[in-house]
């Protein structure tokens, strides 16, 4: 039977996926918005490359019917869904970050880094802060350790206080310089008038000069450890009063005790006299120091020469004793003295050492023996011992001397 060709061409593009509507006109042009023909072709799944026509979608030798239609589709979904199974579990797709994660990651990582420099910036100010505390410690700690070395070292302590006392004592007579060249005029003024000779300006250092003098003899007298004689105060007093008296009165008799100007011309002496005072002060605070100074410099351990001189004295007093060395005579130019020679024979030793314990031994009877006869003189009430000669044994030795 014959076949429709119209029919044919509309079943042909059925299954082809053009129909009337999205297919080419009778004329042979197309419709607008249509799809290509062969869009349907993408739905059916493609051997890869290389496999045979025939087999499966699998591979396998069993050949794959013809899909037509809906079963394309339902193919298509198949293969999605496999593919999306075999992908959906990959940790990519949780660990992968979006753009709003990122720039909150970056902001978080900036400030982390500013709160870092910032940490970093106190811990190392705080190290230099350490170091620099350290320093000024061992500073601190170095002045201590002089201090205390010139303290116990008394040779140190001794100049520093010295030089101290020096640098003080430079003061008031400096002071009393300056007061001088004030008077000077003044005194000039008062007693020869403005335009008086010159010899005017003599006046007043005559006896500011003896006053400079008077308290560097009580400097001296300290340097050395000695007392300030007491007439150096009243010498001290009464030329600053002789200074007082020679600026005030010649200018108040020649031009008025008005209260201003005594007040002016009264200020340097009084000035003057403080300074006087003031370097007295230092002389009686610094006397004590320097003397106990000098007391702890003084030696006070025996050394190696006098403790021999101290043994062989022992020495020659068991010899006297025990009569190996003759008792000291109690007569002639060398009575109450032992013999030096003995000595040296007895115990063979160099002459300066028997004399060194021949001193020694007749130094300690002398003092025994006077110490003896006060006592004596003083049980018995009798001084008309004095000047008569007495003998008698002391430390088991017979010796003789004036009591």
């Amino acid at each position: 039977m014959g076949v429709d060709p119209a029919a044919a061409w509309f079943c042909v593009g059925l299954v082809a996926g053009v129909g009337p509507m999205n297919g080419s006109r009778p004329n042979g042009s197309r419709s607008n918005g249509s799809r290509p023909q062969g869009w349907a072709e993408g739905l059916i799944p493609t051997a890869a490359p290389g496999a045979d026509p025939g087999a499966g979608p699998d591979g396998s030798d069993v050949a794959a019917p013809r899909l037509i239609g809906e079963a394309r589709l339902l193919a298509r979904e198949v293969a999605q869904a496999r593919a999306v199974v075999a992908l959906q579990d990959d940790p990519a797709l949780v660990q992968a970050r979006s753009a709003r994660e990122r720039r909150a990651d970056r902001r978080v990582a900036e400030k982390l880094r500013g709160a870092e420099r910032a940490e970093a910036r106190r811990v190392r100010m705080g190290e230099i802060a350490a170091a620099r505390g350290e320093r000024r410690e061992a500073g601190w700690a170095g002045r201590a350790v002089a201090s205390r070395d010139r303290l116990l070292n008394p040779d140190r302590r001794l100049t520093s206080t010295y030089r101290r006392y020096v640098g003080l004592s430079m003061v008031p007579p400096a002071l009393i310089a300056a007061g001088v060249l004030f008077m000077s005029v003044t005194v000039h003024d008062g007693v020869v008038g403005v335009d008086g000779p010159w010899y005017g300006y003599l006046i007043e250092p005559l006896a500011s000069v003896l006053l400079v003098v008077s308290l560097f003899v009580g400097f001296t007298a300290v340097q050395h450890g000695r007392r300030v004689p007491r007439g150096l105060y009243v010498l001290d007093a009464g030329l600053a009063a002789a200074s007082l008296a020679l600026t005030v009165v010649p200018w108040g008799v020649r031009y008025g005790f008005d209260p201003g100007s005594t007040l002016a011309h009264v200020l340097p002496p009084l000035l003057v006299a403080a300074a006087v005072v003031v370097q007295h002060v230092l002389h009686s605070v610094f006397r004590p120091i320097f003397a106990d100074l000098y007391d702890e410099l003084a030696p006070t351990r025996l050394d190696d020469a006098a403790a021999d001189t101290v043994v062989l004295y022992e020495r020659t007093r068991r010899a006297v004793a025990d009569g190996l060395i003759p008792a000291p005579g109690v007569s002639g130019e060398r009575a109450g003295s032992v013999s030096r020679e003995a000595i040296r024979k007895t115990f063979g030793v160099g002459k300066s050492r028997a004399q060194l314990a021949g001193d020694a031994y007749d130094h300690v009877t002398a003092f025994l023996h006077r110490a003896a006869a006060s006592t004596a003189a003083t049980a018995f009430g009798s001084p008309a011992a004095s000047g008569r000669a007495v003998s008698g044994r002391v430390n088991g030795v017979r010796v003789a001397a004036l009591a």
